[in-house]
């Protein structure tokens, strides 16, 4: 029978560095998913000189996932912190 290893209890300062480092992450994905849709609208539109058409649909799809992933990961931190507390 093989023993689970033990969980590393946070500190209270780890705690602030673990939701930094959530939050950090979730604040750089928002930004490479605007920037990303932003460029690849930008491309599309040189491929297909539709300026700046796609430039905008492609700005407004990455900001709805970005949006959307920083959403979807704050509302799971925060049953993660409700489970957690109860």
């Amino acid at each position: 029978m093989t023993q689970q290893p033990k969980r590393k209890r946070l500190k209270e300062g780890d705690s602030f560095l673990a939701a930094f480092g959530v939050y950090g992450a979730v604040g750089f994905q928002l930004a490479i998913a605007v920037v990303g849709g932003l460029y690849l609208g930008q491309w599309a539109d040189q491929r297909l000189e539709t300026t700046p058409w796609l430039t905008l649909i492609g700005l407004i799809i990455g900001s709805i996932a970005g949006f959307y992933n920083l959403i979807r990961i704050v509302n799971w931190k925060q049953r993660k912190k409700d489970k957690e507390s109860s």
